[in-house]
């Protein structure tokens, strides 16, 4: 995402078919934040702000319906940490485990 190749992005997980994601909605996501300034993107980096940045995975047992885990990771936008949070499931695929959007939100 850092390079806004939203294609590239969306085509590394999977994705939960009720949230409706295509690359041009991550876009759209992630333009839309805080100002909703058209040139601002995800990057790698981020400077501490007043957000206390989360990057959680949290692992249940091999039964629990909707997968094994879940993972939690809040955006840095232009190379600042944000409160806007992808959430994945991690979930068992045909080549082991998948990782798969649930949903991009500030929380």
């Amino acid at each position: 995402m850092e390079s806004e190749d939203y294609a590239a992005a969306f085509n590394y997980t999977w994705h939960d078919p009720y949230m409706r994601w295509t690359p041009d909605l991550l876009r759209e996501v992630v333009k839309a934040y805080g100002e909703g300034k058209p040139t601002q993107r995800v990057t790698l980096d981020g400077k501490p702000t007043d957000v206390h940045q989360r990057k959680e995975v949290t692992r249940w047992g091999e039964n629990r319906p909707g997968g094994i885990g879940e993972i939690w990771y809040d955006l840095n936008i232009d190379g600042y940490v944000s409160d806007l949070t992808a959430t994945f499931a991690i979930q068992h695929g045909a080549d082991g485990l998948t990782v798969v959007l649930g949903d991009i939100h500030v929380m």
